[in-house]
């Protein structure tokens, strides 16, 4: 977000002010040697993040300083970030850091149209349905198999496999609702 104001206060250590809209803002790190070249009364517009209540300014600008024309790639290496345009050393990754930390990501324009058809979900090898029911099916049969194991000696196998049978849906029951 961008807003435009007076500076009315600054903090002592340079890392936080009031604009004349009545709201304090927080500096990044690297926005504090702008606000130390600036003093109480100065015009300035400032671009910032909302993050709960806390507002956390990314670029400072004097008001009657001349705004210089955004590019996509700013850098001399000709990598960039995507999200903030920040100069990257090499084309390895394509987000800088501190947004890849906060999970920043490319602004959108059309993000959801109405009547738009979502695409099929991607399911993720360990929470796709199926593969999750087939492998409670395997534990329930390990399970029914290391129960009936030595407890029916000397019976004949149709009586062994309906007995295996019993105890492994029983099992798949019980996984199912857990």
């Amino acid at each position: 977000m961008e807003v435009k104001g007076k500076i009315l206060a600054k903090k002592g250590d340079n890392k936080a002010f009031k604009l004349d809209d009545g709201n304090w803002y927080n500096l990044n790190d690297l926005v504090i040697p702008y606000l130390e070249k600036m003093s109480k009364g100065d015009e300035v517009v400032v671009t910032f993040e909302k993050k709960g209540v806390s507002r956390y300014v990314s670029k400072l600008v004097g008001a009657g300083a001349a705004e210089t024309p955004k590019t996509e790639t700013t850098s001399s290496t000709g990598f960039a970030c995507e999200v903030c345009g920040k100069e990257l050393k090499d084309g390895k990754f394509k987000k800088c850091f501190m947004c890849n930390k906060s999970g920043a990501t490319k602004k959108v324009e059309d993000q959801k149209q109405p009547g738009a058809v979502e695409p099929k979900k991607e399911y993720k090898s360990y929470d796709n349905p199926e593969k999750t029911e087939s492998i409670r099916r395997g534990n329930a049969l390990n399970a029914a198999g290391a129960a009936i194991s030595g407890n029916l000696q000397g019976t004949d196998p149709d009586t062994l496999a309906q007995a295996l049978i019993m105890v492994a849906e029983r099992a798949l029951e019980w996984l199912k609702n857990e």
